[in-house]
């Protein structure tokens, strides 16, 4: 039975984040934040490390000291990424935040009591305990929502919205990493589709201080002996081993490919100055000596937001997955790409269509591809489909259909559309 069995090591098993949105708010309460300390009693977690000795993995008593030498670093990742993004929330007159994921944070709480229309989504062990919570840390305040949500998830994202008016300001803290290449590019697709009706603009730093993170590692542990640098690397192997960065175009090391995957995605990209953000001090710090904390801060002041906003007109994504039959469309600019698998027919030729309409109502479509090597059949109600996309086109180019396996080419050639498809 479900109840015999340790519910907090089933949800961190299937959602890795989940273990580290705790950490993130006992981070957060340990440098004196109020907001954060009274969350934080109110959701019964402990002290941050208080619990390490029962959560982590037992270690031998060097390691661990290394661990602790380091843990400020870690933490201060935490510290100035959910300050600093406060920061340029408040600074920048943003109306609407969309928190995703929102985590155990008191990001909610600042803002509400700041007049700004909060909107936490999450997943739903961590909505269930954060909309009783934050309730009565601040009591009944229309400017905060929760809301279950899963990013790869479209509806469920513009569900979460209800009746918001006005350009929205996405903000994403530590989920990034956890995606696979797949995931993520349902995301970006996602969240551009939102910001195309709503406006505004998607904002993260998860992808600039996994670098900063890295210097100050090698700045900490240069003069150590090789031992101890190893540790280093075996427990920043067992960190990474949690996420997919080496499968996510996202996380390239030197960016380029980033930047380029954030163009593909139909996303204009600006840089800004973490600098102009950060806190006045960063308290992770605070135990470390004069000199290491100053470079420790410049690392820092090196990272750069990442502001991305929606280019009207790029690449859209839609897709239908059902038991028998998926389909892909992809709108880049005039040019729609369909790619189909199982089986279009009655049922599934509707699905279809209502792809085509949605992508049809973006823009002018002048060309289209369809890939069928995954299709197994078609019917006459297909063939319709594919005739009202052919006759949606204003040049005589027909559709390029491609990589039909044996089946599906004769039902076509006998019917005689391959004609009207050549």
């Amino acid at each position: 039975m479900a109840d015999a069995i340790n519910i907090a090591k089933l949800r961190e098993e299937v959602n890795p984040v989940f273990s580290t949105a705790h950490s993130c708010l006992q981070i957060v309460a340990g440098t004196g934040d109020e907001d954060s300390e009274n969350l934080r009693k109110v959701l019964g977690f402990t002290e941050f490390l208080a619990d390490s000795k029962e959560r982590g993995p037992q270690m031998p008593e060097e390691a661990k000291k290394l661990l602790l030498y380091l843990m400020p670093v870690f933490s201060s990742l935490v510290e100035t990424r959910f300050f600093s993004l406060n920061n340029f929330i408040t600074k920048n007159g943003v109306k609407n935040v969309v928190d995703l994921p929102s985590g155990y944070t008191s990001r909610g709480i600042k803002l509400a009591k700041s007049g700004i229309r909060y909107f936490g989504f999450d997943l739903p062990a961590v909505i269930d305990s954060m909309k009783s919570a934050v309730e009565k840390v601040i009591g009944e305040n229309e400017n905060v929502k929760y809301h279950e949500v899963d990013a790869t998830n479209y509806a469920s994202l513009k569900n979460g919205l209800g009746d918001v008016e006005g350009e929205l300001h996405i903000t994403t803290e530590g989920l990034l990493m956890y995606l696979t290449q797949s995931e993520i590019e349902t995301v970006f697709a996602n969240i551009r589709k939102l910001l195309l009706e709503y406006g505004g603009r998607w904002v993260t730093v998860d992808n600039e201080l996994d670098i900063a993170q890295e210097k100050a590692i090698k700045l900490l542990t240069a003069s150590m002996p090789k031992e101890a640098s190893g540790a280093v690397a075996n427990m920043a192997a067992g960190a990474t081993a949690k996420t997919t960065l080496e499968n996510n175009a996202f996380f390239d090391k030197d960016r380029k490919k980033a930047k380029k995957f954030v163009e593909d995605m139909g996303f204009d990209l600006e840089f800004v100055p973490f600098k102009d953000y950060l806190p006045q001090t960063i308290k992770s710090f605070a135990n470390y000596p004069d000199n290491i904390k100053e470079e420790l801060i410049k690392g820092l002041q090196e990272v750069k937001i990442w502001v991305m906003t929606p280019k009207a007109g790029a690449v859209e994504d839609f897709s239908v997955n059902d038991e028998n039959f998926n389909a892909n469309v992809r709108l880049d600019g005039d040019k729609l790409s369909v790619e189909l698998a199982g089986r279009l027919d009655t049922i599934t030729a509707p699905d279809l269509l209502a792809l085509f309409k949605e992508a049809e109502a973006k823009g002018k479509i002048e060309k289209i591809t369809v890939d069928m090597k995954k299709l197994d059949y078609i019917s006459s109600a297909g063939l319709r489909v594919l005739l009202i996309m052919r006759k949606s086109l204003s040049g005589n180019e027909g559709i390029n259909i491609i990589n039909m396996s044996d089946g599906v080419k004769e039902i076509i050639e006998t019917t005689g559309f391959d004609t009207i498809f050549a």
